[in-house]
């Protein structure tokens, strides 16, 4: 596998040590723009995308102090997103309501728990509005404030978790329509996986094992089953954990893939356009991105990597430049910048023997190309491009990416052309006679000519045969062509026998 493909990383300035990032249309143009969290700073950097893969110059926005984790939603139903972060040092959440141009109004702040570290958002209680959940890292809780509609939050309920959370997401594990929680545990190495009630309340945690120190955790279906799957970065095992879901709100076993050293951020997206769910890891201590391709049974090819800025704590996946494949987007904590990986994927070809008929005329047929759920900006070639009549051709087809020529891919197939083109029949010329007595005659008529589109013995025949004798009167001949390929073809003509003239 050669792909997905990400071409040289692309910076741009954030605010101080940048922790989170997130994507949505702010300003309303159709195109991705990024927010990201500033941890020294205590802003939010909002970049504009230009919709070529390139973006403006940061605008900031007022937040807490020293905050970790940013989401988007639209929190008060003006159809605009609006930003979310939470303030380690404050044990606080800002909100601050999108105005649809790409700026945003002032913070307002609600209290959640000690330290608390990221946030996702869903409606918890089926009220149709965005809430709010959010893990305490020093509280081993997370923090649920159910919105009002109105951009504001009721009063924070807490429920237990493990012990320091990081990493929180929002599914419906058991099939009820109703959110439920996933949660991080770095301590205890674990995920606490909590069930929505639909009233904005929790059941009680249940626990599953994954590695040492776990920090991101992304939720998506890697096996195909229609069921939600758990994937999380485990920082001192430099491994990804992938739990599969049963669809009853538990998980199996987890199974381990190697990534780079000290991995936080994790985000998945089918990076190689193949159908597949794939992921993408932040490693802190690599100053790269790790991808493993999903086979599609919840297991993942081997790492491969591309190089990002300093320290990457979070990943931000969207179609940045418009081509139609998922990019990717970094926040480097110890440069003070993002970067921008945009994607080139070629997707493997799907190769097979094929049986063609000529093109008319011809005694060859054009290739076609092998079916492919190719990503754009993809040119695919085949050699040899067309196929004579005859025994099966074996056919070479490569798929090149148009932005880096050395990502590719190929795959060979036979093709067997049939002839189907019947001869064309000439000289089928009518022709008067003169009686030789008062019977008729004996006829040597010119044989007709065929001509084929193939090369090959024609054969031509003819009834009567050039030689009978014909009556008076008018006469039918039929001639038949047939070629080496089974093809036939009938014309006619007539031959007129005139009485002879009485003395």
């Amino acid at each position: 596998m050669v792909c997905p493909s990400f071409t040289n990383q692309i910076t741009y300035d954030t605010g101080s040590a940048p922790l989170d990032i997130t994507n949505a249309d702010f300003n309303f143009d159709g195109i991705q723009d990024l927010a990201v969290v500033n941890s020294v700073d205590g802003t939010i950097s909002v970049l504009l995308g230009n919709g070529d893969g390139t973006f403006g110059t940061q605008t900031t926005f007022a937040i807490g102090m020293n905050p970790a984790g940013i989401t988007h939603a639209d929190f008060n139903g003006d159809g605009i997103p609006d930003l979310a972060a939470t303030n380690r040092d404050d044990g606080s959440v800002s909100v601050l309501l999108g105005i649809g141009n790409g700026t945003f109004g002032t913070q307002t702040t609600f209290a959640v728990g000690n330290n608390p570290f990221l946030l996702t958002s869903a409606d918890f209680n089926l009220n149709g509005t965005k809430d709010l959940a959010v893990t305490n890292f020093n509280d081993a809780t997370l923090s649920v404030l159910l919105g009002n509609g109105d951009g504001t939050f009721g009063t924070q309920t807490t429920f237990a978790v493990g012990n320091s959370p990081r990493g929180i997401q929002s599914a419906d594990f058991n099939f009820d329509g109703i959110p439920d929680l996933a949660v991080v545990n770095s301590v205890d190495g674990t995920v606490s996986v909590l069930l929505g009630n639909g009233d904005g309340t929790f059941g009680t945690q249940t626990t599953f094992a994954v590695g040492m120190n776990p920090a991101g955790m992304t939720i998506a279906d890697f096996n195909g089953d229609g069921i939600q799957d758990l994937a999380v970065t485990n920082v001192d095992d430099a491994t990804l954990s992938v739990l599969l879901g049963y669809g009853d709100g538990t998980f199996g076993t987890q199974t381990t893939f190697a990534v780079g050293n000290v991995p936080f951020g994790i985000i998945h997206n089918d990076f190689n356009c193949d159908g597949f769910t794939d992921v993408a890891v932040a490693n802190n201590d690599g100053e790269s991105v790790s991808i493993l391709l999903g086979n599609g049974d919840g297991s993942f090819q081997t790492q491969t990597t591309f190089a990002v800025g300093s320290l990457p704590f979070a990943l931000t996946s969207a179609d940045f430049n418009g081509d139609g494949t998922p990019d990717l987007a970094s926040a480097n904590f110890d440069e003070d910048t993002i970067s921008i990986l945009l994607n080139s994927c070629v997707n493997p070809l799907t190769c097979s023997d094929q049986i063609l008929n000529n093109d008319k005329g011809t005694c060859k047929a054009t290739v076609p190309l092998p079916n492919s759920q190719q990503c754009p900006n993809v040119t695919i070639t085949c050699d040899p491009a067309e196929v004579t009549v005859g025994l099966p051709t074996t056919i070479t087809c490569t798929a090149t990416s148009d932005l880096d020529a050395t990502n590719m891919e190929t795959c060979t197939f036979t093709v067997t052309v049939n002839d189907i083109d019947p001869p064309l029949l000439y000289g089928l010329n009518d022709m008067d006679i003169d009686a030789t007595n008062s019977f008729g005659a004996f006829v040597t008529y010119p044989t007709p000519t065929a001509i084929d589109n193939c090369p090959g013995t024609l054969t031509v025949t003819c009834s009567p045969a050039s030689g009978s004798f014909f009556p008076i009167g008018v006469t039918t001949v039929t001639c038949t062509a047939n070629d080496t390929n089974g093809n036939t073809v009938t014309g006619t003509f007539t031959i007129a026998v005139i009485p002879l003239e009485e003395e």
